[in-house]
């Protein structure tokens, strides 16, 4: 098929996922090696080792097709963790079957290692479940040779056996619950944290490293595809007055205000943020300079328009305005100084007011 390669191109997600099953397709096959291996010193029949291997090459293809198509996307999981385990266990339990009594210990490290593929992935709940299904399928295939093989069969030792998996898998089901229960509340602490660094306390928009990332993204996606992008530097006028005659908490309620008009009518690729003091940063992804400056004099205008009654009927909170479209090729460090320049224009012209870097 033309254009067809084994991971997507186009989809990290889904290209992370496969690439995660092939690593763990390596290892099964380490499994298949270890079967092997019993069947050459004479404990597990030829017939079994082939079941083993058509059933791991047929789990290998649906798993793939399941991940390269998307469809895993339709289920809760989308790693499709204990259908991995199911399959994992099942084969394994049919060289379980296939083996004699005496050498089929070995395989019950395998069946508990099967639940790895889980370990970070599913709750305790649905992982006593698995473990419980498992040993209940472990008892079904005794009950299978004591119905076609009664010979390999020794009952006592056998229930012993089947007794010390099913409580292995079920300490496993809780051990690994609890992995995964910390590990996302880890993932949550950092996600929180992240977002704490990327945002600024007072107003809630982004902060300086929040802009930051943002506009190296957005350089990359320009230079990638040639959309434009669109750069503009806001600073509030004459905003150290406010804080000398109405305080610093006056103030702190005029940027507050001044960060929400702002963001009234963005678009959701448009990002805002502060960038330090009283100066903000827009960037405007898609745009090209025409349509940045009648956005940016379409927020000024708004923000000239906005009372500050709590503070001061006759206060007005003017903003200057300066706007860059990114060109090709340049860094991040570039465009930003070019709207600071054109900033500086538009505080040099008078303030209240929106100037362009041409």
């Amino acid at each position: 098929m033309p254009g067809f390669s084994l991971i997507p191109k186009h989809d990290e997600q889904q290209a992370h996922l496969i690439r995660r099953y092939f690593a763990g397709t390596l290892s099964s096959l380490l499994i298949l090696g270890f079967m092997g291996a019993v069947h050459v010193h004479g404990y597990m029949s030829l017939r079994g080792l082939q079941w083993c291997i058509g059933g791991a090459m047929a789990s290998y293809v649906v798993f793939y097709v399941l991940l390269r198509s998307g469809f895993n996307l339709r289920f809760r999981d989308p790693t499709l963790a204990g259908a991995k385990i199911l399959a994992a266990f099942t084969i394994t339990t049919i060289a379980a079957y296939h083996t004699q009594s005496d050498a089929r210990s070995v395989f019950l490290p395998v069946l508990v290692m099967s639940f790895f593929f889980g370990i970070y992935r599913l709750e305790t709940r649905m992982m006593t479940i698995l473990a419980l299904s498992c040993s209940a399928g472990y008892g079904v295939m005794l009950g299978l040779l004591g119905l076609f093989n009664p010979a390999e069969l020794d009952m006592q030792l056998e229930t012993l056996r089947w007794w010390i998996l099913t409580i292995a898998l079920l300490w496993f089901a809780v051990l690994s619950g609890h992995i995964g229960k910390q590990r996302k509340e880890l993932f949550d602490s950092k996600l929180a944290m992240e977002s704490m660094l990327e945002h600024d306390e007072l107003t809630g928009v982004g902060n300086r490293r929040y802009l930051t990332n943002v506009l190296e993204q957005e350089k990359s996606r320009a230079d990638r595809s040639g959309t434009p992008f669109c750069v503009a530097m806001l600073d509030l006028d004459y905003f150290k007055k406010v804080n000398d005659t109405y305080g610093h908490a006056a103030g702190d309620k005029v940027l507050k205000v001044f960060a929400l008009v702002a963001q009234d009518g963005l678009r959701r690729i448009d990002y805002f943020g502060r960038y330090g003091g009283e100066e903000f940063m827009l960037i405007m992804a898609d745009t090209a300079l025409a349509g940045a400056t009648i956005k940016a004099e379409r927020l000024r205008g708004n923000i000239a328009n906005t009372r500050h009654a709590e503070i001061d009927p006759a206060l007005v909170q003017t903003v200057s305005i300066g706007v860059a479209e990114y060109r090709r090729g340049e860094t991040v460090a570039d465009i930003q100084k070019r709207a600071d320049n054109a900033l500086y224009k538009a505080k040099a012209s008078g303030r209240n007011r929106v100037e362009i870097d041409a």
